[in-house]
């Protein structure tokens, strides 16, 4: 083969290699999620102020929880297989979710360490322009101050993860116990499961990561073994057991539809939530193939589950979605019967 042709054959294949990259950064469906609307004749349609109408004695672990998985991800590059949410934090709230994802990393500056959120190895940004500032856990923490100010009598469960190679586990852990203590009347941290009437107007911390800082507060450890497998298993969910309480964990992120359905379902159907005990049954997933599109499994998914006939006066635990809507939250939060 000539030099010549070798360099067209190179040229050839990087412009291949720069289209496919082309498509997986500016190409995206900006179309919301369509599901099923859902019945509003019924009562407790507010899904800003659900939280409300339930009793201060039941534990959060006794409550079905709607979430969100990779809760910042509005705004990020890759979009088509990065991009797990389409609305922001607030109006996730204001749609009924009350379990967010929150994934940090260290955002270096010459004024000062800051921690922002990111979904692996790329940045969430605070708005959609191509040179839009990272999205900083400040940003995230005042939508999530308004609207507790707004609606006391709600809570909402921020999990942390850690997800940075560049920095420890102590020096995130320290500004985000920084964040807390400058706004300590918001927080719920203790490493035990509080009652509503405990975390009324307040952000129940839960953490996936130790406290290598010795900082005392940890909140609730949520820790588990990444389910990162495509196996198909009779059991598709972990249970984890700490000094303060059991945690079962069903996040098969690599399943297929309908695999990923059924183990939602089998969560769902043999869930074990009480105060005790909190069951987190993840509907979102990356898909089997090389490439995921999570917008393009949530279609399928959240129809499914919108299908799916929850049992009144029922704990189905914390169910966690991507591109969640209102109606969906509704779907999932009325199995509580109030």
């Amino acid at each position: 083969m000539t030099r010549g042709k070798k360099l067209s054959i190179i040229s050839g294949v990087m412009i291949a290699i720069i289209a496919i990259a082309l498509i997986f950064v500016l190409v995206d469906d900006d179309n919301p999620i369509e599901t099923e609307p859902y019945d509003t004749s019924i009562g407790y349609t507010d899904t800003a102020n659900w939280m409300s109408y339930l009793d201060d004695s039941k534990y959060i672990s006794e409550i079905t929880i709607p979430g969100t998985h990779d809760s910042t991800t509005e705004n990020i590059a890759m979009g088509y297989i990065m991009r797990c949410q389409n609305t922001s934090i607030n109006q996730q709230l204001l749609d009924g979710y009350r379990y967010l994802d929150l994934r940090l990393a260290i955002d270096s500056r010459d004024e000062g360490d800051e921690l922002k959120l990111v979904h692996n190895f790329l940045n969430c940004h605070a708005g959609s322009g191509l040179f839009s500032d990272s999205l900083h856990l400040e940003d995230v923490t005042k939508q999530i101050y308004s609207f507790l100010d707004e609606h006391p009598d709600e809570t909402v469960i921020v999990n942390t993860k850690i997800e940075d190679d560049d920095h420890s586990v102590s020096e995130i852990q320290k500004l985000l116990i920084e964040e807390i203590n400058e706004n300590q009347n918001y927080w719920y941290t203790e490493e035990t499961i509080p009652t509503l009437g405990e975390a009324r107007g307040k952000i129940v911390l839960m953490t996936r990561f130790k406290d290598e800082a010795a900082t005392g507060t940890t909140g609730i450890q949520t820790i588990w073994t990444e389910q990162d497998n495509k196996d198909i298993i009779d059991i598709p969910y972990d249970l984890y057991v700490t000094d303060n309480c059991r945690l079962w964990v069903q996040d098969r992120f690599k399943y297929s539809v309908d695999d990923k359905y059924d183990a939602v379902v089998d969560g769902l159907e043999n869930c074990e939530a009480d105060e005790n005990t909190i069951f987190l049954n993840f509907v979102s997933t990356s898909g089997s193939g090389l490439f995921g599109h999570p917008k393009g499994y949530a279609r399928k998914l959240n129809n499914m589950i919108m299908d799916y006939e929850f049992k009144p006066n029922t704990s189905y635990g914390i169910i966690v979605v991507d591109f969640g809507n209102e109606d969906l939250a509704r779907h999932i939060y009325m199995s509580n019967g109030f």
